[in-house]
């Protein structure tokens, strides 16, 4: 075992907020190893949130990717901020750096290349050299949590039943405690096949004419959220922020939710979760702590799980 007491750490999750909500139980679990270690984290704007007010870091390094900006002007800035980023993190002298991400990244190796540190852990680069002297092994049948923990063995850190970690705000969560024997359906998702249709919707509302149901949405999907609310019993209520949307699952007694950053904000805020799953490989990205309550079909494309079939998950819940 390598003892990293009285390092400078620093972690790097720059993609994702699912991903980075997957990586707060090995954070926990390594604050708990060393608790008087300086443990800090390279982040981006888009992922913030997931880490925002964590009591396991001491300093949140936060980037804009340049990617992520239209104007040239507004890439130029992102690029200067980033490398402020990076002179700040060597001027720091950190002893180890951890990537966590279970897929070889050039833009997230770079911070930790940027240090002198004696331990650099990550995954392999397989197309050519990488700067990793401790490499980390990734398999489909893991999931990322336990991936992010094993980025911590040689450093004696183990898994003590540490769960997924969401902060929210009191006053977002004091916003919705009307809500607290709702269930509340979260009908968005990004990719195709993780799409479920407002008719199967429908119907499992129709079927669940006993419960108190609320709906929330991303931006794309308001006009199908709308029409739920007008022709079931369900209500949509339209959050304004990811912090809002987390305020609102926390109150709810269940979150039934397609695949997305939702899927991993549920259990990460302590609220039961449902999912409804397209082609994500559930494996690795289950919501933590409720891998039985997946819900996929052979094809992995959402809109193709029966109705019934997932009315029985709910009275399984129920039960």
């Amino acid at each position: 075992m390598i003892d990293l007491n009285g390092k400078k750490i620093l972690l790097v999750r720059n993609d994702n907020v699912g991903d980075l909500i997957c990586t707060t139980p090995a954070i926990e679990a390594l604050r708990k190893k060393y608790p008087n270690n300086q443990i800090d984290i390279v982040v981006n704007s888009y992922n913030y949130e997931a880490i925002y007010n964590n009591p396991f870091i001491n300093k949140i390094y936060c980037y804009t990717k340049p990617k992520h900006k239209k104007s040239l002007l507004n890439k130029i800035s992102a690029g200067v901020g980033k490398l402020k980023i990076l002179l700040d993190i060597y001027r720091e002298n950190y002893d180890v750096v951890i990537v966590f991400r279970s897929g070889y990244s050039k833009s997230a190796e770079l911070f930790s290349k940027i240090t002198k540190a004696s331990y650099k852990v990550g995954v392999k680069n397989p197309k050519g050299k990488d700067d990793f002297n401790i490499y980390v092994s990734s398999n489909e049948l893991q999931h990322e949590v336990e991936f992010c923990l094993d980025c911590l063995k040689e450093f004696g850190v183990t898994y003590n039943n540490e769960k997924t970690l969401y902060f929210i705000e009191e006053e977002l969560f004091s916003k919705y405690t009307d809500f607290s024997d709702y269930i509340l359906f979260h009908i968005s998702s990004r990719i195709k096949e993780n799409k479920y249709s407002k008719e199967n919707f429908k119907k499992i509302f129709d079927l669940l004419k006993d419960e108190k149901i609320i709906i929330s949405a991303e931006p794309d999907d308001f006009e199908m959220a709308k029409w739920l609310d007008e022709n079931t019993n369900a209500t949509f209520i339209k959050t304004k922020s990811l912090q809002d949307l987390g305020g609102l699952i926390k109150n709810v007694k269940l979150l039934v939710t397609l695949d997305g950053g939702a899927m991993h904000l549920g259990p990460a805020v302590g609220t039961k979760t449902i999912s409804i799953s397209g082609k994500t490989n559930m494996n690795k990205w289950y919501p933590w702590g409720y891998k039985d309550f997946v819900i996929q079909s052979e094809n992995r494309i959402a809109e193709e799980i029966n109705v019934e079939c997932l009315f029985q998950k709910l009275k399984d819940y129920k039960n």
